[in-house]
C-alpha cells in the first residue's frame, strides 16, 4: 500500500548498522544479509540481528537496501517549507503516479534545522530514496550543477542556472499576459500589479508578463518613476527614485508583497490610507494576496468590482467560493508529470527534456468593468 512519510527533525545520532553488528557480535556483511534478504543466514543470527536492532530503536529498510545494491521504491519530494498550501496538489500528484507505479513518497521539508543541500545528502546520497524531486522556487546558489547533475533529480517549477537537470514549469508569462489583456478588454486602463516575495521565479515571470502585454497593449514604460516599499511590509506609497524601488509604469503601479494574504491586507490598508485614488483594477500576482486584498477591500466597504476590480493568479479552492477572477495553474499535474520522470529516471535510467505546462484563465465577477453584465456562470 502506498505510504506518504514526512520528515522530522533528528535531535540525537540515529543508531547504524554497524551499531547493530557490534551489539549482535555477527559482522556488517551479515547483518546487511538479515534485512536485505539477499543470502540465507541461520535461525540463531537472524534472531540476535533482530533483538540487536529492537534494543538499538534502529529503522533497517533504506540502509540494508543500499547496502545491497537494491532500489528503495521511494521517490523523495522537498518541499522549501510546510506551511504553504501551494503543495498540497503538487504532492498529491506526485502520490498518486508513485502509487501505481509501486513506489512510496517520502517528502521532505526544508526549515532552519535542515537546508536544501543536506536534505540532498541525507535522502538521496545515503540510499534512502531512489530518485528525487525537488520544489525549486528562488534563485539560490545552495545547490551547485557540479554537486547534482548527475543525480536522479527532477526539479519543479524552474530549472538551476547552469544545471542539465530537467525541470517542470508552467507557463507564468502567458498566464500573466492573458490577464492583463482580459482587464484590458473591460475597459480597465489603470491596472495595479502586487508582486510576490524578491527573487521568487513565479512573481518575475507573471511580471515579465505584465510587462509584455503592457508593452503589446501600447502603454509606455516610465523608468524614471518608481514606487518604494518594503518587501517585507507594504508601509510607503510616495513615488521616489532609487535603485531598490519598484518600478511605476505610466498608468500602472507595481506594489511589493510577499505571496501572503497577511501582505494583501496589508497593502490594501496603506492603498486606501494613502487616499490615492483607486486604479482601474489590481492584479495580485498569487491568489492569497489577492484574498487578503478582497476581505480588506469588504471590511472597508470597497465595491469589488463595483469600485476596484481585482484578480489573483493559481485559481485556489477559495477563488471560486469568492468569484475571485484568476489563472488556473496545473498543480496536480505537474506533481504527477515530475513523478512518471523521477520514476522513468529509476526504472528506465531516461532523463526527461524539459517541459512547460500550459495555464488558462478562469474570469469570474471580481474583475469586470462597471458596464459589463453580471456573470452567472464561469468562463474559461
Amino acid at each position: 500500500m502506498n505510504k506518504m512519510v514526512y520528515e522530522t527533525p533528528t535531535r540525537k545520532a540515529q543508531p547504524t548498522l554497524y551499531d547493530v553488528s557490534r551489539l549482535s557480535g555477527v559482522s556488517s556483511a551479515t547483518v546487511s544479509r538479515v534485512f536485505s534478504g539477499s543470502a540465507p543466514v541461520s535461525d540463531e543470527i537472524r534472531e540476535r540481528v533482530e533483538n540487536a536492532a529492537r534494543t538499538l530503536s534502529y529503522e533497517p529498510s533504506h540502509a540494508a537496501r543500499s547496502l545491497a545494491g537494491r532500489k528503495t521504491k521511494t521517490l523523495g519530494a522537498i518541499f522549501p517549507e510546510i506551511a504553504s498550501g501551494f503543495y498540497a496538489d503538487i504532492l498529491a500528484g506526485i502520490d498518486e503516479v508513485a502509487a501505481e507505479s509501486g513506489f512510496d513518497v517520502l517528502a521532505a521539508f526544508v526549515g532552519k534545522q535542515r537546508s536544501r543541500p543536506e536534505l540532498v545528502k541525507r535522502l538521496l546520497r545515503q540510499g534512502r530514496v531512489d530518485a528525487l524531486l525537488l520544489l525549486n522556487l528562488d534563485d539560490t546558489l545552495d545547490l551547485g550543477p557540479e554537486t547534482i547533475d548527475q543525480l536522479p533529480i527532477v526539479l519543479i517549477d524552474r530549472a538551476i542556472n547552469g544545471s542539465k537537470l530537467p525541470a517542470l514549469g508552467m507557463d507564468n508569462v502567458g498566464g500573466a499576459e492573458a490577464m492583463i489583456e482580459h482587464l484590458f478588454e473591460q475597459g480597465h486602463r489603470r491596472i495595479a500589479i502586487v508582486t510576490g516575495p524578491p527573487g521568487n521565479y513565479d512573481s518575475q515571470q507573471r511580471l515579465l508578463g505584465c510587462r509584455r502585454a503592457f508593452g503589446r497593449l501600447g502603454v509606455p514604460i516610465d523608468e524614471r518613476m518608481q514606487w518604494s516599499g518594503d518587501p517585507n511590509k507594504q508601509s510607503d506609497f510616495s513615488i521616489v527614485g532609487g535603485a531598490e524601488a519598484m518600478l511605476q509604469w505610466t498608468d500602472q503601479l507595481v506594489w511589493p508583497g510577499a505571496f501572503t494574504m497577511g501582505s494583501g491586507v496589508e497593502v490594501a490598508q496603506e492603498l486606501l490610507k494613502s487616499k490615492l485614488p483607486l486604479p482601474d483594477a489590481i492584479f495580485c500576482l498569487n491568489d492569497a494576496m489577492a484574498i487578503g486584498m478582497l476581505n480588506e477591500f469588504r471590511r472597508a466597504g470597497v465595491s469589488v468590482p463595483g469600485d476596484v476590480a481585482l484578480a489573483g493568479f493559481d485559481n485556489v479552492e477559495g477563488a471560486a467560493h469568492l468569484s475571485l477572477t484568476s489563472v488556473a495553474c496545473p498543480m496536480r499535474l505537474m506533481g504527477q508529470v515530475a513523478a512518471r520522470w523521477a520514476v522513468e529516471l529509476v526504472t528506465k535510467n531516461a532523463r526527461p527534456v524539459g517541459h512547460r505546462l500550459q495555464v488558462r484563465l478562469v474570469i469570474r465577477n471580481s474583475s469586470l468593468g462597471k458596464k459589463s453584465a453580471h456573470l452567472a456562470s464561469e468562463r474559461r
